[in-house]
């Protein structure tokens, strides 16, 4: 562990090691998540506070909202896509050409 974050050696496709990966702790995922459940929005002050309890930089904590956000969002979209879809299958034909 360093600074809280689980390593894994990361290799190119040449076969070279490059830097390290480093995983969050499950104990950082949920705490982020539970944050995330909370107010998806990341205000600075929350993420400095986010990062200093969890042993992470500020950036870091800001880069997994955005990653968050963003899968929350395609889930919406995914969604919204799925039940207009049915909703537009239910009418018939003639009615969706007047």
């Amino acid at each position: 562990m360093l600074d809280g974050l689980d390593e894994e050696d990361s290799i190119e496709e040449g076969g070279q090691a490059t830097e390290k990966k480093r995983h969050l702790s499950m104990h950082q995922v949920k705490a982020l998540e539970k944050n995330f459940d909370v107010g998806n929005k990341l205000e600075p002050e929350k993420k400095v506070k986010l990062a200093e309890e969890l042993g992470l930089q500020p950036r870091q904590v800001a880069i997994w909202f955005q990653n968050r956000h963003a899968r929350w969002k395609t889930n919406v979209l995914e969604k919204d896509y799925a039940m207009l879809k049915a909703n537009r299958e239910k009418e018939p034909l003639w009615k969706s050409f007047s």
